[in-house]
């Protein structure tokens, strides 16, 4: 199986984009399509719990007691990022030195459509699957436009959409492709079909292809009007749409596994196998398990030899793992599974000692680094949501906003920088009065945006130095 989500590519240029055009490669578009989804679901699945352990079976008995224990690490690891990324709500800010008082109508329309929701769900998709889709268009009326945003923002469950693109140079976005799957009965017969509704910049179209056949009827085509940007905005934390749960699975199939015979071994060990050498316990299978049975609830055991000449015994078979080794491995595939995907481990040591305040320093700055690096990657599709947004808004009646440009904004992600804030204190304190407070919060990682903080901390030394002033001037009038 090949890892990521599959880009879906077809040899066609923008400027070639007709129906027509498009109609031999619907089959292509479809099949592939099919075999992304059904990874994507399998991934989202897991995020819910369906672990490839609910399908483990005992060896040789199928009357044994059979545990299957899912360890939900995978999903404590992607509600981790989440938090961590949009936790503290994404927002958008002007560039420095640049001033638009359009900027607090962009800011009201996020909230109108409760952005910050949107963006957690998608990021779900993301961290689980690989990718996720916002789908966004403009409302036909607005009744409020100072208040209400002009559009109307969705999210896509990644499993239900898709985005083509060119396999020329450049590989620009196509056309957006979203799946309905209807089923019917129609006089006791089931009819299974799927609509592909296609959006083209200058046509909207809805081709019907059966169950079991892969011709493509089209059943709906219209002339899309000023709105010609693609609905579907794509995000991803890596470019090759590879998700946490994707990454982290096979090690969380191990400790599923490892957990679930853990305790298969303990049961087994607790119903152990008694063996009886010339030992008569009845004459006939019912008795003998009337008189076993009796032995066991009295807490006695007497043996009558079926043979006088031989002695009689019983003995017991187990076969015992070592719980200590199992637990050692066990936490070294726990830490190895957090370490690999940038999530700190939770229980790890944060006592006072240097040794065990370095190993959780080092955990949340692996997380750090590598959310930073996701970031950058989700910024893009952040970019191109803005791009739709002002473009809505700049061609609705009477949109206050006319003038923002998406190269004025950038999307900020708050990424909470308060773990081991006793330590990073202590450091701060450890610097001169000399060094500028953006250089020490910086250094220290105390915050995410580091200028912005020593800009904050410069203007409120020059108030109190000025109140300071002014307090002592009054004292000097006072006197005299």
């Amino acid at each position: 199986m090949s890892i990521g989500v599959k880009k879906i590519k077809i040899p066609l240029k923008k400027k070639e984009l007709t129906l027509r055009n498009i109609e031999p490669y619907l089959e292509y578009v479809l099949s592939t399509f099919q075999k992304n989804q059904t990874k994507i679901r399998k991934m989202y699945d897991i995020y819910l719990g369906e672990h490839d352990v609910l399908m483990k079976q005992r060896p040789y008995s199928s009357d044994k007691i059979n545990h299957q224990v899912v360890t939900p690490h995978l999903s404590a690891m992607v509600d981790f990022k989440c938090g961590y990324a949009v936790g503290n709500p994404k927002e958008f800010a002007l560039n420095d030195g640049i001033e638009n008082d359009e900027m607090k109508y962009l800011n009201r329309y996020w909230e109108d459509v409760d952005g910050r929701t949107v963006d957690v769900e998608i990021t779900k998709w993301i961290y689980s699957a690989g990718l996720g889709y916002y789908f966004i268009q403009p409302k036909e009326i607005v009744e409020d436009i100072q208040n209400k945003s002009p559009f109307d923002l969705f999210l896509m469950p990644a499993d239900t959409c898709t985005k083509v693109y060119s396999s020329y140079i450049g590989e620009e976005a196509l056309f957006d492709v979203i799946f309905t799957e209807i089923t019917k009965i129609n006089a006791g017969k089931k009819e299974t079909y799927i609509i592909m509704s296609i959006y083209l910049p200058t046509m909207y179209a809805e081709y019907k292809c059966g169950e079991l056949t892969n011709k493509f009827e089209l059943i709906k085509s219209e002339p899309r009007k000023f709105y010609r940007l693609l609905p579907l905005v794509e995000k991803y934390a890596k470019s090759d749409k590879v998700g946490l749960v994707e990454n982290g699975l096979s090690v969380q199939n191990a400790i599923d596994d490892l957990m679930s015979s853990t305790l298969d071994n303990i049961d087994d060990v607790v119903n152990l196998i008694y063996v009886f050498y010339n030992v008569s316990l009845g004459s006939n299978a019912q008795e003998k398990l009337e008189t076993f049975s009796s032995m066991k609830e009295n807490g006695v055991v007497e043996l009558l030899p079926s043979n006088p000449q031989f002695p009689a015994d019983l003995k017991t078979l187990t076969s015992a793992l070592n719980l200590n080794e199992i637990d050692v491995f066990t936490d070294r595939l726990i830490e190895t599974l957090y370490n690999c995907n940038g999530v700190p481990l939770q229980t790890a040591s944060v006592g006072s000692g240097n040794n065990a305040a370095a190993e959780a320093g080092a955990g949340w700055q692996n997380a750090y680094t590598i959310m930073l690096n996701e970031v950058n990657s989700m910024r893009k599709g952040d970019r191109d949501l803005l791009e739709h947004i002002l473009f809505i808004c700049k061609n609705t009646k009477d949109c206050p906003i006319r003038t923002l440009n998406s190269n004025d904004i950038e999307p900020k992600y708050n990424i909470n920088r308060n773990e081991n804030l006793l330590i990073k204190a202590q450091a701060w304190d450890y610097f001169r009065e000399d060094v500028p407070p953006a250089l020490r919060a910086k250094w220290v990682g105390i915050t995410n945006e580091p200028d912005a903080a020593g800009k904050a901390i410069e203007e409120y030394k020059k108030q109190l130095a000025e109140q300071n002033q002014i307090n002592t001037n009054s004292k000097t009038d006072i006197q005299e």
